[in-house]
């Protein structure tokens, strides 16, 4: 049944991803005829709530940084980072909530100026009550001081975080679907605002979400936009760091070949297998499946499957099963694959189709490998001779994946470029390939801060 789609973004004014996210939602729901309800909230307090303790380690944090610089200019919004963030937004939020409905996104957007563009102090509460004037808004009480210190506006900002967290909401900007088939559904991230036009557009057309065959136009692409042809380079390289414990390896993996026909070059891919626990005991963090709270986790099961229902219906089709034992011991796997390079599928698919735990036993990996073709007794005993020095190979893949920063798997690299991490920044690997490029800045003054 068609409707008018309704979406309510949560946001503080902290956050510089809110800010992006409130750059990019007018003009989503523009295109899919959907309202927005916007709805401030304490992004502190969301924190507190699901009991989110990640120390930012200082690869991660740099690349978070560079990862947000490179993302306001791909929809070329004005950013500056403020020198002394995070600042105080709780009397600004509790404007926002005493700020009608009609008018809030007006405010909304100044706020977000005054932070993210002119870096002023948003907790001086003379200065909220000046913009406030000067965009003549109709309230329903005294512009004055007591707008800070009213009940209503203050129960209004915490029942709205509450109910963020309710919703499923790990973090912020989160984007509340009510009337989603099923109870709502939720997407955090601004990264993920093309599942949110997807939805806006099954809600209002009436057209089931899994029916839909044209979800990759709601896929952001810089080259596609700016109508870049050509390249400078025939022959580009993508190299594909990886291991294959990591289910969004497996996914991006099975997207390398669509990779390729997407661009306007031909792709070398070259295969980069390394331990990312060996990397993660040495740049000082854990695990996903440990460092995560439980609303993370339960957010991260549900994303995985948004991505490989989209794939499969843009880009190459492939099964997913999550493994019964986790992690998987993939020490033995990456030898042989470094040593047989037409193993990577029997591997892969072992570990995320067909539920076969080959880290647990030696004799399984070798019956798996005899299953799809492969000599798996000579290629097991190979390794444990460590020919071709694959002990070698894969002890330096996995230093050199430290000394580039690396911190998760899925990573790209463009020519040896910067590098590009997780399955979900496919679209900057295609633009990147077809020639799109940023003006990276200094980013080691804000390193520290990017948790952002």
């Amino acid at each position: 049944m068609k409707q008018q789609p309704i979406v309510e973004f949560f946001y503080d004014l902290q956050c510089p991803w809110a800010y992006i996210g409130s750059k990019r939602i007018e003009h989503i729901t523009k295109r899919s005829n959907a309202q927005i309800i916007w709805t401030p909230v304490l992004l502190s307090e969301i924190y507190k709530a699901v009991g989110a303790q990640e120390v930012m380690t200082p690869a991660k944090a740099q690349y978070m940084t560079k990862d947000l610089l490179r993302t306001v200019q791909r929809y070329n919004i004005e950013f500056n980072f403020h020198p002394h963030h995070p600042v105080n937004t709780i009397y600004a939020l509790k404007l926002l909530h005493a700020t009608p409905q009609s008018h809030r996104a007006e405010l909304t957007h100044a706020l977000y100026r005054l932070y993210w563009v002119d870096n002023v102090d948003v907790s001086d509460p003379s200065l909220l009550l000046n913009i406030a004037q000067s965009l003549k808004i109709p309230f329903s009480e005294p512009l004055d001081f007591s707008i800070f210190s009213n009940i209503t506006n203050n129960n209004a900002l915490n029942s709205s975080t509450v109910r963020a967290v309710k919703y499923g909401a790990p973090g912020l900007p989160s984007f509340w679907l009510e009337q989603y088939p099923g109870g709502g559904i939720l997407y955090w991230g601004q990264d993920r605002l093309h599942f949110v036009e997807a939805a806006l557009t099954s809600i209002s057309t009436g057209v089931p979400l899994e029916q839909m065959n044209d979800l990759l136009k709601f896929y952001p692409r810089c080259s596609v936009e700016n109508k870049l042809k050509g390249n400078n380079k025939k022959v580009r390289t993508l190299k594909f760091w990886f291991d294959f414990s990591s289910s969004y390896s497996y996914i991006a993996y099975t997207q390398l070949s669509w990779i390729k026909k997407q661009v306007n070059c031909e792709v070398k891919i070259e295969y980069m297998p390394f331990l990312i626990g060996v990397l993660f005991d040495r740049i000082g963090t854990q695990t996903p499946l440990l460092k995560f709270n439980e609303a993370r986790k339960a957010y991260n099961i549900k994303d995985t499957y948004e991505w490989i229902q989209f794939w499969n219906q843009v880009g190459n089709k492939f099964k997913f099963h999550s493994p019964e034992v986790l992690p998987i011991n993939t020490l033995n796997a990456s030898r042989i694959f470094l040593l047989e390079p037409k193993t990577l599928d029997c591997i892969f698919k072992a570990c995320w189709a067909d539920n076969i735990p080959i880290g647990t036993s030696n004799e399984l990996l070798i019956e798996t490998l005899n299953k799809s073709g492969f000599d798996g007794n000579s290629l097991f005993q190979a390794i444990q001779q460590n020919a071709n020095n694959v002990k070698g190979k894969l002890r330096e893949n996995t230093e050199q994946a430290i000394k580039l920063g690396i911190h998760g798997a899925p990573t790209f690299q463009v020519d040896d470029g910067e590098l590009i991490w997780g399955q979900d920044r496919i679209n900057v690997v295609l633009d990147l390939l077809d020639s799109w490029t940023w003006q990276s800045k200094d980013t080691k003054k804000s390193d520290e801060k990017a948790k952002l």
